[in-house]
């Protein structure tokens, strides 16, 4: 649908205007724009002895040039005209003038003395006026844009012939819908009849700041305008949502604050700017007229304290001064109630617009020493913190200078302190994902400490091999998985001849034979097999996943055959022998208990029948060869 046919007024055709409009000024007034040209043309004027008739005419020239330029004229090879340097002002500091006072006061608007389109803070309420002229040859059909969606009210008069003939009014307080032209920043649409001159008359009063980039654009160009606007906005926005959605993640998941914190902080800033560039009342809560007037102080509130406890934790501030941490959570919940406080209508934007201008700046106030001091001994994330603070610092600095009227109107202005944020967001993104890798790092540094715990609850301190805790561990497992046609055989070793050599060649001997015993019988035995020292000089081997009872009784075999061999320790040679007890799961106990104690009993009867055998206790009743 066509912006122009919205809210359109056509002009019907006057003569010129010819009284209570600005007429060209004298050639000693000019115009800002080329000022410092004519100051330039008047010093060199005086300089110049012969050639300053010459130059005196170019300062006449230049300046009957700026004269000129005092009223826009609306041609449609244009299309978009800045109207800013055409504009001329009168203040009304007690916000009483109607649009008929300011009709009989025209004379005394005069150039703003400020930067390009900027009135800064300003009380009460302030009127613009914009001559325009419409060739004969032209349409005539424009769309006036203030590209500032936090304007309060603005009031748009258009005047024709002496006499306002349409009056609109703008503003962030009108509800979206009942826009004239309904899009992100205040457009009306105008029709104005070619061959005349035409005046607009806003009055202009806000809390915020008075920033009025005024422009005539064509429909196409504002349409393209806008697509690029919400092109870069939407990255902007999907940006800050998948940084929401990713901290509120992994805060439930691993259950760290600082993710929480940092969530809370983006969803404050995101609905600032949503708020302060119109997208929100555009695109979310276009019927709310209180959300529009008053979520941009308010969101300022969470990104304060999400901010603050975000920086409490990650730079560990009850480690580095316990009342300074205390006073960070207490501000914390301060700006919290604030906020609370405000959404419950208990004080006034005004006041709320005071809290958030002092509290704002707090994070980085309260969090530079100590980000500083933190760097200074290495830490990395206080570095990172750092870092985005010097970016964020310089967008905040710009949009304070923007707000207050230092700064001229541009995207640059516009946009450092939404382009700082990003960056200090990234930056502390950057802070959790360091934060993550030491989660990961000291969670893996607890699990080997609790892995080396238990490998020392079941390792056998002198051959390092499992006890007895160990054993029953990898027997349990080991019975699980047994079956008739699988069997497992545990054999339970007792050496034979070793409290003699332990005696004679000493304890030192004795126990480096035990690790010898022990480095035999694992060279001796499948890879899945286990080898366990119980105490003293009893052994046990654990064989799973035997084709038959048969195979258990040659592994049986086997192992004894391993000490035919004398053992070599600290170059003496030492003999012994082993007696071998064994039983068979499922087939003798399905118990690990129970199956260990067959095997012991088995050993035992082995040393009573003569020692240095195998023997299976299970033999007699069952019919199976010892």
């Amino acid at each position: 649908m066509s912006l122009c046919g919205t809210g359109s007024f056509a002009v019907s055709a006057r003569p010129p205007l010819t009284s209570g409009v600005i007429r060209t000024p004298t050639p000693s007034v000019t115009h800002p724009a080329f000022r410092p040209f004519v100051f330039v043309l008047r010093l060199a004027a005086r300089a110049a002895g012969p050639m300053r008739g010459l130059l005196t005419m170019l300062v006449l020239g230049m300046a009957s040039l700026a004269s000129a330029s005092t009223t826009l004229e609306l041609r449609d090879a244009r299309s978009e005209i800045d109207a800013w340097p055409f504009v001329r002002v009168l203040e009304d500091p007690a916000a009483r003038l109607s649009a008929n006072d300011i009709m009989r006061r025209l004379a005394e608007f005069a150039i703003p003395s400020v930067p390009h389109a900027n009135l800064g803070l300003r009380h009460g309420a302030v009127w613009l006026q914009v001559p325009l002229n419409v060739p004969v040859t032209e349409s005539g059909r424009w769309l006036l844009e203030i590209d500032y969606p936090s304007l309060d009210r603005v009031d748009v008069h258009v005047v024709s012939d002496g006499r306002i003939v349409r009056e609109v009014r703008l503003g962030d307080h009108l509800p979206f819908a009942q826009r004239p032209v309904k899009v992100r920043p205040h457009v009306v649409s105008l029709v104005l009849e070619p061959g005349m001159e035409h005046e607009l008359l806003l009055r202009v009063q806000t809390t915020s700041s008075m920033i009025v980039p005024l422009r005539l654009i064509k429909q196409e160009a504002l349409s393209l305008s806008e697509a690029r606007f919400q092109w870069v906005q939407g990255i902007a926005m999907g940006l800050c949502l998948c940084l929401l959605a990713y901290s509120f993640a992994h805060g439930v998941q691993t259950r760290d604050p600082s993710f929480l914190y940092y969530g809370l902080s983006i969803a404050g800033i995101t609905l600032f700017f949503l708020s302060y560039h119109g997208l929100g009342p555009q695109h979310l809560w276009g019927g709310s007229e209180w959300l529009t007037r008053n979520l941009s102080p308010l969101s300022v509130m969470p990104a304060v304290a999400g901010g603050l406890l975000f920086l409490d934790e990650v730079l560990d501030v009850p480690a580095f001064h316990a009342r300074l941490s205390r006073a960070w959570r207490a501000t914390a919940a301060l700006a919290m109630v604030s906020g609370l406080a405000f959404a419950l209508d208990l004080f006034s934007y005004e006041t709320m617009h005071v809290v958030s201008t002092v509290l704002g700046p707090l994070p980085v106030v309260l969090g530079l020493p100590v980000a500083y001091m933190r760097a200074r001994q290495g830490d990395r994330a206080a570095i990172l913190i750092l870092l985005g603070w010097g970016v964020y610092g310089a967008g905040i600095f710009t949009m304070a200078a923007f707000l207050r009227g230092y700064v001229p109107v541009n995207p640059w202005a516009e946009h450092a302190f939404q382009a700082g944020a990003l960056v200090e967001m990234a930056m502390w993104l950057l802070v959790l994902g360091l934060r993550a890798s030491d989660m990961r790092r000291r969670a893996e540094r607890a699990d080997r400490e609790r892995e080396s715990l238990m490998n020392l609850a079941h390792t056998d301190a002198l051959t390092g091999l499992p006890n007895r805790r160990g054993l029953l561990r990898e027997l349990e497992f080991a019975l699980r998985r047994c079956t008739a046609d699988k069997p497992l055989a545990l054999f339970v070793l007792d050496l034979d001849g070793f409290k003699a050599v332990n005696d004679r060649m000493g304890h030192g001997v004795g126990d480096e034979l035990l690790a010898a015993v022990a480095r035999r019988l694992s060279a001796h035995v499948r890879a899945g097999d286990v080898v366990a020292r119980l105490g003293g000089d009893e052994f046990v081997v654990l064989a799973h996943d035997l084709s038959t009872p048969a195979a258990a009784a040659m592994l049986g075999d086997k192992l004894l055959q391993a000490f035919a061999e004398p053992f070599t320790v600290q170059s003496r040679s030492c003999r012994v022998g082993g007696t071998i007890g064994y039983a068979l799961a499922p087939q003798d106990a399905a118990d690990a208990l129970q199956l260990l104690a067959l095997a012991d009993a088995a050993m035992y009867g082995g040393k009573q029948a003569g020692k240095q055998r195998l023997r299976r206790i299970a033999a007699e009743n069952q019919g199976v060869p010892a």
